[in-house]
């Protein structure tokens, strides 16, 4: 992983010649590290995390969401704003006492009872996500649900994570937890996970031994998986959900289906790798946008 630490992974390109362009592919692992010294940091003992915003969005029936900053893949139809890409230019660091409050207080005046980290990768600092999920859990009361959206990579390398979440989000009703986590599976046969994340296609299976992960650990969880015919083949599918049955029939049955839309920034991401049939020949107004808010380096 050479390139990687030489130069910043910001989002993937392909040459005229459609060859990606360095440093791309990379190792999602090595991306965490070095993003991990960006968006992490601890404070008089306390482990703060960078977000960007907070706000309620209108998924899941209405959720308020702390919208966190950097991530270890590179997806080309990502709808993440430019903090994916340049974690040093954006956010603010926040412990976990102020997302909490912040959440809470978005919970209150917007009148829903769920909430999520979302934006990147929730998971890229584990101390400050559990310290959240230890102030749910002791007002789970005020909770519907909590939701953790992630890729998968940390939980992959970190046999440590998964059964932590389980505290926090238990299969086991009885428990009364109120966290669940959506895990997102990019790809099944290794050329098509390097197209669609920019990792090297070694990797492949890192989302899907997260999966394994938590379903050992006995978390609540699902599996979305990108279904679009554009960008996962059927192939693809196949082998897909043929990794997640091995794992629990259940897996296998939970899984959600996703069908992308053109996000202004997905759709600058997408033009990059050449992918015009999905952007169309001429520019959007709101992809000029998007590319006119990007950082200059």
């Amino acid at each position: 992983m050479n390139n990687s630490r030489k130069e910043p992974i910001r989002y993937v390109k392909r040459d005229s010649n459609g060859k990606l362009i360095p440093p791309f592919p990379f190792d999602p692992w090595e991306l965490t590290k070095q993003t991990r010294k960006l968006v992490c940091r601890k404070t008089k003992g306390i482990v703060q995390r960078k977000y960007t915003h907070f706000y309620k969005a209108g998924v899941y029936g209405g959720i308020a969401t702390a919208y966190s900053v950097g991530c270890n893949f590179r997806c080309i139809f990502c709808w993440a704003d430019w903090s994916r890409d340049w974690p040093e230019l954006y956010g603010h660091f926040y412990s976990p006492d102020e997302i909490y409050s912040k959440l809470r207080d978005i919970m209150s005046r917007k009148g829903v009872k769920r909430a999520r980290i979302s934006g990147a990768e929730p998971t890229l600092c584990p101390d400050h996500l559990c310290a959240v999920l230890e102030r749910v859990n002791e007002d789970s009361e005020k909770f519907d649900l909590f939701i953790i959206e992630t890729n998968g990579v940390v939980l992959a390398n970190d046999e440590n994570l998964a059964p932590r979440l389980s505290k926090y989000a238990s299969r086991d009703r009885r428990k009364g937890t109120v966290g669940y986590v959506r895990l997102s599976i990019r790809g099944g046969l290794p050329e098509k996970f390097e197209e669609k994340t920019g990792c090297k296609k070694e990797f492949v299976d890192l989302p899907f031994k997260a999966a394994e992960r938590l379903w050992n650990a006995g978390v609540s969880f699902h599996v979305a998986v990108v279904v679009d015919p554009r960008f996962t083949p059927m192939k693809d599918k196949e082998i897909i959900y043929n990794k997640l049955k091995k794992i629990d029939p259940l897996v296998r049955r939970q899984v959600e289906e996703e069908y992308l839309s053109p996000y202004a920034h997905a759709l600058v991401r997408l033009r990059a790798v050449g992918r015009d049939d999905v952007t169309g020949k001429k520019m959007t107004l709101k992809e000029r946008a998007a590319l006119k808010e990007r950082p200059s380096y």
